[in-house]
């Protein structure tokens, strides 16, 4: 019996949900608000507003296996002389002066953009990454939500500063049901088969661009997820995605062309395998065995007999 591709990707993505993890969920966030409160209690005559919201989960692309509760805190044009100033300042008052029960306090680092602390709550130990940002001029964050942010140096890239609007990285994804689907699933892909190269951010870029490339987008979700497939297959060498709030940062350059090579063939050979068999979609596109539960035989039965009256399979037409 053929596998239903758009009944077991529906059991993935109901599995990867949010909800299943609500409880642990809850303490993370009353957490995530303790963080908050405690930047503006510090910094309360430098920002312009408590902290905002960012990461996978206020993007509502997130999977429960992996997940960010980050935050980015706006500080006023003349808070600090320096971007630089301003990022180690986050830092000291997490490493020096921040308090918490659940806090790793030797595990607070320093990050590219960022700093990350870590909690340990009843035994789970959750990240979270604190972006400090400064507006571009006096009052402008109010009406822009623009800020610039400061990048420390890397091996052999020295510091630098880069822009951001994380107000409108939300507001990418914000609406857009079936692209969000696919990126879910790009996502237990990645984490699955440790695709650390291929960034977040990259993934819901290319698949956004893949159904705004496409005239006729097909209605199945397996439809959807062959036609993202094969767009990163033809175009991930070639294609420039910039960055929404900010076209000078080129996100596909996070990628070497020797790794955009290789997403290039492990697309098609994964397409190819597919293709030659159903039953490896689940090598790519596994459960969270944790969170799923086996149909009993009749709904198999069931289901067996809807795929025989049927008898189509939906194929995608796009031509990109």
């Amino acid at each position: 019996m053929s596998l239903n591709k758009n009944k077991y990707l529906q059991q993935v993505l109901e599995s990867y949900k949010m909800k299943h993890v609500s409880d642990l969920m809850e303490k993370y966030i009353e957490k995530r608000e303790v963080v908050k409160d405690a930047l503006v209690e510090k910094f309360k005559d430098q920002i312009v507003t408590g902290a905002i919201n960012s990461g996978s989960y206020a993007k509502h692309d997130a999977i429960n296996t992996k997940f960010d509760l980050d935050i980015c805190q706006p500080f006023k044009r003349n808070a600090f002389y320096t971007l630089e100033e301003m990022a180690d300042a986050v830092f000291d008052f997490f490493n020096e002066e921040f308090e918490d029960d659940d806090l790793v306090a030797y595990a607070t680092r320093k990050q590219r953009v960022s700093t990350g602390i870590t909690f340990v709550i009843d035994g789970d130990e959750i990240q979270m990454d604190i972006v400090p940002g400064r507006e571009l001029s006096a009052d402008d964050y109010v009406n822009t939500h623009r800020l610039n942010l400061y990048v420390r140096p890397k091996l052999l890239e020295s510091a630098s500063t880069t822009q951001t609007n994380i107000q409108k990285h939300i507001d990418l994804v914000k609406g857009k049901t079936a692209e969000r689907e696919i990126i879910r699933l790009l996502k237990v892909w990645k984490i699955n088969k440790n695709k650390k190269r291929v960034k977040s951010f990259f993934v819901e870029l290319i698949t956004i661009k893949a159904f705004e490339k496409c005239s006729d987008v097909p209605t199945g979700i397996w439809e959807k997820l062959e036609m993202v497939l094969e767009y990163i297959r033809d175009n991930v060498q070639t294609i420039r995605l910039e960055d929404p709030a900010n076209s000078t940062n080129v996100v596909s350059n996070t990628m070497t062309d020797s790794e955009k090579e290789n997403l290039h063939w492990e697309m098609k050979q994964m397409l190819e395998l597919i293709e030659s068999s159903d039953e490896n979609l689940k090598s790519y596109f596994p459960v969270n065995d944790e969170f799923f539960e086996e149909e009993d035989e009749e709904d198999k039965t069931d289901a067996a007999l809807e795929i025989a009256r049927s008898g189509v399979v939906q194929k995608p037409w796009c031509r990109f």
